[in-house]
């Protein structure tokens, strides 16, 4: 390098040239920069979350934060603690939040729960920081294609690359994140294009309305269908799942010949007090193929036509026969006024919903099983509770039991992505602060985001977690029992299992800031329960399992 210190400025810039990844000469403070113009039509729009983990190219939109005090900022120690929460406050609250990246690395490890929330169709404003845009082609370390890793996620992606584009894709953005159809957005928002001056005023995006749409001839077929005593299904997607669309799916039972299922992975489901049970669709192909087989018609209420899990040699990928399908509404479409029509043209009564006994705990051994956790909980579960479920140990024998608990909303994995239980809680108590959230987790899948109970205790969320301590991967030693795979190594069968070392959830959750306790008894769990439902504050259960 040459010596330039004794020489004059000038000469010293002969010897440095400009080049084209300068920086060009700062401008004085804006009144309002870029980044305080987006938070500022995002919370004219409706937004009030962002679930942030920022870094240094995200440091004007922090700064801007401080100065729209209507978008509450929370912070997430991992990335996917941020996407999840964001999928889980839209299913509860039925508005987007916003979540903040760091550059294209970090938003890779928030698209996870981002493919969970696309199947969701849940509406989510992704903000992914972004170098100066005059700095990016000297390709730095941190630079990425940051696009080639949110389409596969995102209904939209807009690159603000001049304060025009900003202007223009903030709006496109908030548009697809607030029509009922819409779906995940997502922002690339360079670090200069922050802190340009925007001068204009707030951007307000309105909601708009959901509209009822059903397909009113394939109700009246479908009705012929019925009436002629041939059996029928009504297999009923997140939207036919409603505390309403349920009501009306109740008239069926006049019926001898309909029945309900729910789609196996539904974004959110309403359950108990009254409300019909609806069990989950089998998502193995050897179960759900046969089963549809018995209908004559099987009728899609607001979802779609049921696929294997995973492919299964024998069976087909399209579960049932193709041709015995009806689409009644698509989904997020009209299954309320679909159901409703349809139970009218057959001139059933209205519906009169009575709330069952609860079911009840007592008599049950104090051997603590996954089935005996499961009854504890549902006979326990407090009216209007939020029920986060990750894992079939404690979820599936829920399920069962859900009908004859208090009424209560369940939220589920709806992508096949573990790591999401955690974090949709956390969410679904930021969404509904009021409400008491029962994490049912799984204690392998809970280990990808339990960075979520740091978030939990920061923010005093109303979270019980109920951790499944099994000790083992339960659901891939039942998929190798039903491949008919006999592992014989014991390094190779240690793959699947978590014990040596079994992680202490009590200290792991302490160390986080969650009061935690376990339970390895039947009694132990259900004076837990009592004891954490009790507070308004995030508490742990180590239920050990078999």
């Amino acid at each position: 390098m040459p010596d330039v210190s004794n020489l004059p400025a000038d000469s010293a810039a002969s010897v440095f040239p400009a080049s084209a990844h300068a920086a060009p000469p700062a401008a004085g403070p804006a009144a309002q920069n870029g980044a305080q113009w987006l938070l500022r039509s995002a919370a004219a729009s409706g937004l009030r979350v962002c679930f942030a983990n920022p870094g240094t190219t995200e440091l004007p939109f922090v700064a801007a934060l401080d100065h729209v005090p209507q978008v509450r900022p929370i912070l997430s120690l991992f990335e996917g603690v941020c996407s999840g929460a964001a999928d889980g406050y839209f299913r509860i609250s039925r508005m987007p939040a916003m979540t903040l990246t760091h550059l294209g690395p970090g938003f890779a490890n928030a698209i996870a729960n981002l493919h969970n929330a696309r199947r969701a169709r849940s509406r989510i404003l992704n903000v992914i920081g972004e170098h100066m845009s005059w700095h990016l082609s000297a390709d730095p370390p941190l630079a990425s294609d940051i696009e080639s890793l949110a389409r596969p996620v995102s209904a939209g992606v807009w690159r603000a690359d001049s304060m025009a584009n900003l202007q223009s894709g903030v709006q496109s953005a908030l548009r697809e994140v607030l029509r009922p159809d819409g779906g995940i957005a997502s922002l690339v928002l360079p670090m200069d294009m922050q802190q340009g001056a925007a001068d204009w005023g707030p951007a307000a995006v309105a909601c708009a309305p959901a509209r009822g749409v059903f397909d009113e001839s394939a109700v009246h077929t479908l009705a012929q269908t019925i009436r002629q005593g041939q059996r029928v299904l009504l297999f009923l997607g997140a939207g036919a799942m409603t505390t309403e669309a349920l009501t009306q799916a109740s008239r069926f039972a006049q019926l001898d010949n309909v029945d309900l299922i729910g789609e196996t992975f539904p974004a959110r489901s309403e359950h108990g007090g009254g409300l019909p049970s609806i069990r989950r669709f089998s998502y193995l192909a050897e179960q759900g193929h046969p089963y549809l087989l018995e209908y004559a018609r099987v009728a899609l209420v607001d979802a779609l036509p049921p696929v294997a899990f995973f492919g299964a040699q024998g069976y087909p990928s399209y579960l049932g026969d193709p041709a015995r399908m009806t689409t009644l509404s698509e989904p997020g479409g009209g299954g309320l006024a679909a159901l409703r029509r349809l139970a009218d043209s057959l001139g059933l009564q209205p519906a009169r919903l009575q709330a069952p006994a609860r079911i009840s705990d007592a008599g049950l051994s104090d051997d603590l099983t996954a089935a005996a956790a499961a009854q504890v909980i549902a006979a326990n579960l407090p009216d209007q509770a939020i029920v986060s479920v990750e894992g079939g140990t404690i979820g599936f024998p829920f399920n069962a039991m859900a009908s004859q608990a208090a009424r209560h909303s369940t939220i589920v994995m709806t992508g096949g992505a573990i790591g999401q239980g955690l974090p949709a809680a956390f969410g679904a108590s930021i969404a509904a602060p009021d409400r008491k959230v029962v994490a049912l987790q799984s204690d392998g899948s809970a280990l990808y985001t339990a960075q979520a109970l740091w978030s939990m205790a920061r923010e005093r969320a109303n979270v019980v977690v109920v951790i499944a301590a099994n000790r083992r991967y339960q659901v891939l030693q039942n998929e190798m029992q039903r491949t008919g795979h006999v592992l014989q190594r014991p390094d190779v069968q240690a793959l699947l299992d978590l014990s040596g070392p079994s992680v202490d959830w009590v200290q792991l959750s302490r160390s986080l800031g969650v009061p935690a306790a376990k339970a390895t008894t039947t009694s132990e769990l259900r004076r837990l329960f009592h004891q954490a439902v009790a507070e308004p504050s995030p508490f742990l259960i180590e239920a050990v399992l078999p």
